[in-house]
């Protein structure tokens, strides 16, 4: 019998009280059973994965129903061959439930009550302590967290040239889900730029690399996926301006409203080309020059919109909406489009809010530029002539660097208008955008002026510093030997997928983000850049699609984790195991079960494997702790005995028989 402890019978003298001193009473034996309750049994392996046993000292937990109740007795035993009832629970052949600790996804114990805040892991009540019920474990899905990519990057490869890896990851609801991670070989030797467009259904991908406690933003796209035409008087907010769609010329137009014809097309393409042609012209944060929008490569019905180190964009399209009132777009819910760091912006703009006076200066990559309110007078082709105004000293400005500094050229250097609109008028040029140079070595600008110096756009309006870097790092370095010198690439943040997925943005209300393992600095095991073709070695990712119940595993300390079919784990229990001062004085009770008393002492409940608690194993049942060879020698040696007086009574009977046959 599984569990089953000895009974031992001791016997004692039962002396009965003499009535006289001239007669003598025999008395008799009294019996004492004795069970060995604290001895264990040998371990036998099982077949059944919820066959368990303890090795060592205690008890499992188990009560008389399946739902105790309060007037339902809580139980102790070693009789481990629990299986799954018609219902889920587990019971064992005495019938029996296993309690057990319920716990959280990552194996922290929680009270059963969930109208409790803190368990109490010893405290032997309902509110703790709930039977095991595997038909309640259900699914899982587990979202992904890791990415890991090994290629060859050629590094023969010329500026310019695109390597893709397509990758797929899954959400928090188990969806997969593709993206493409673009490898973009820069000006500068050794360098790769890294580009993500968002995927379908989601609002916004960021890349960000590791500075700690904030991350800084290495680049961020948001997409617009239009599902149906527009209807009219839709609109979507974009930067701050709306565009309302308006096929009769009803709409008055005005710095924050923008008609957005769709009169005369006949498909989506071509609203969603109004729309972009509509922002460039309205916004002079937008242009067809700087690509912050843009409509997506091989998707027509798809907008991009690609961040800068100018400012955030903000989309808001929760009024785009179809003839039949619904959402014309995947997007429904406002978005952001977060500004790149300075040091990973392609450009780094300086904002000129009054004209520099004249003699003032400004030193950009070693050249020095006087400003001065006219060229008579004055020598040397670096005389910028202020013009009276803050756009025309910007041209003769942007005029003279590319005179006089053969590593500018009209690409590298270019005047814009910052943050206007170009309702009732042309955009006003009031910003100085300069590139970093192509082959990667960093530059500084100086500016000596006695009147309000220009901001940068790159740092959230603030003064400008004289002596400011300009330069562009990219997402991945390698050394001349052809192996990682550094990753400006670590995570990825995405966010407001529209099947109702969390964000994975690392916050309390999301799941973590997509962590980039691009491979080890000074090491060849994950990107490289050595000769020959692009060649990719591994892609791999960690979480999984949905999956459904498939059995359990029992660690040794008590904890009993579900498994599912999509190779996913989830602690769901945590088996206490309740130990005593005095076993040997344990109540029995049939089913081998026992009871607490008086003088057993109170139970205490332990994990197991820690203080006096034993082991717990899997797939192992306890044996019984009766020894059928000594039972056997008993047997025998009574058996004997019983033969041997019987053998006597025979002897002494033929005795008389021969004594009776002398007389006759």
């Amino acid at each position: 019998t599984v569990g089953y402890k000895n009974t031992q019978v001791d016997f004692q003298t039962l002396v009965t009280k003499q009535t006289s001193a001239t007669f003598f009473s025999a008395g008799g034996v009294q019996s004492r059973p004795r069970q060995d309750t604290g001895i264990q049994g040998l371990l036998a392996a099982s077949s059944s994965p919820t066959d368990i046993a303890i090795s060592g000292n205690g008890f499992f937990v188990v009560n008389e129903a399946a739902v105790p109740t309060i007037t339902d007795e809580y139980l102790f035993t070693r009789a481990g061959s629990f299986f799954q009832d018609n219902d889920g629970f587990l019971r064992n052949t005495a019938g029996f439930f296993l309690q057990a600790w319920p716990t959280d996804p990552s194996g922290l114990v929680i009270p059963a009550n969930r109208d409790l805040s803190i368990p109490n892991q010893n405290v032997i009540s309902r509110d703790f302590l709930e039977t095991v019920n595997l038909n309640r474990v259900g699914g899982t899905a587990s979202a992904t967290s890791t990415i890991a990519i090994g290629a060859n990057l050629p590094s023969n490869d010329s500026a310019g040239t695109e390597r893709k890896t397509d990758v797929q990851f899954f959400d928090s609801l188990g969806n997969a889900t593709s993206l493409s991670i673009v490898a973009i070989k820069s000006t500068v030797d050794n360098n790769w730029d890294l580009s993500i467009e968002p995927p379908t259904g989601s609002a916004v991908l960021t890349l960000e690399d590791k500075t700690t406690p904030i991350p800084l933003v290495y680049d961020s796209v948001g997409q617009l996926e239009f599902t149906a035409r527009p209807a009219e008087g839709s609109l979507v907010v974009i930067d701050g301006i709306s565009y309302i769609v308006d096929t009769d010329a009803s709409v008055t137009e005005s710095a924050t409203v923008k008609r957005w014809l769709t009169a005369g097309n006949s498909n989506i393409g071509d609203d969603v080309a109004d729309l972009v042609a509509a922002v460039n012209t309205m916004d002079s944060d937008f242009d067809t020059a700087s690509g912050r929008i843009v409509v997506k490569t091989g998707d027509i019905s798809t907008i991009l919109f690609q961040a800068n180190g100018n400012d955030d964009i903000i989309i808001d399209p929760p009024f785009l909406l179809d003839s039949n009132g619904v959402g014309a777009a995947n997007q429904t819910s406002s978005f952001t489009v977060r500004k790149q760091a300075a040091i990973y912006a392609e450009e780094t703009q300086f904002q000129f809010k009054a004209l520099p006076a004249d003699a003032d200066t400004i030193t950009i990559n070693g050249i020095t530029y006087e400003f001065d309110p006219s060229a008579n007078g004055v020598s040397g082709g670096n005389v910028v002539v202020l013009g009276g105004t803050i756009a025309a000293m910007l041209t003769n400005l942007v005029t003279a660097i590319i005179a006089n500094d053969p590593e500018f050229t009209a690409a590298g250097v270019r005047e814009r208008a910052t943050n206007e609109n170009s309702f009732g008028g042309a955009f006003t040029n009031d910003t100085l955008a300069l590139k970093s140079k192509s082959n990667g070595t960093s530059y500084t600008v100086d500016f000596v002026l006695t009147g309000t110096p220009p901001t940068q756009a790159n740092k959230a309006e603030t003064a400008f510093v004289s002596g400011t870097t300009v330069e562009t790092r990219f997402a991945i370095i390698f050394s001349s030997a052809g192996i990682p010198a550094a990753f400006n690439v670590s995570t990825m943040d995405i966010r407001d997928f529209s099947n109702g997925a969390s964000n994975m943005d690392g916050t309390a209300s999301g799941v973590s983000k997509v962590t980039l393992d691009l491979g080890t600095l000074k090491e060849a095991n994950g990107l490289t850049q050595f000769g020959g073709s692009f060649t990719p070695v591994f892609i791999t990712q960690n979480g999984s699609q949905f999956g459904t119940f498939a059995g359990v595993t029992i660690t040794d300390d008590g904890l009993v984790t579900a498994l599912f079919d999509n190779g996913e784990t989830r602690p769901v229990f945590q088996l206490p195991i309740a130990t005593f001062v005095n076993v040997n004085q344990l109540g029995s009770r049939s089913g081998n079960v026992w009871n607490a008393t008086e003088q057993s002492g109170d139970p205490t409940l332990r994990i197991a494997a820690s203080g006096s608690a034993g082991v717990i194993n899997q797939n192992t049942l306890e044996q019984s702790t009766v020894d059928i060879g000594t039972e056997f020698t008993k047997m025998i040696v009574v058996q004997r005995a019983f033969s041997a007086a019987a053998k006597v009574i025979t002897t002494a009977d033929e005795m008389l028989e021969d004594l009776l046959r002398v007389k006759r």
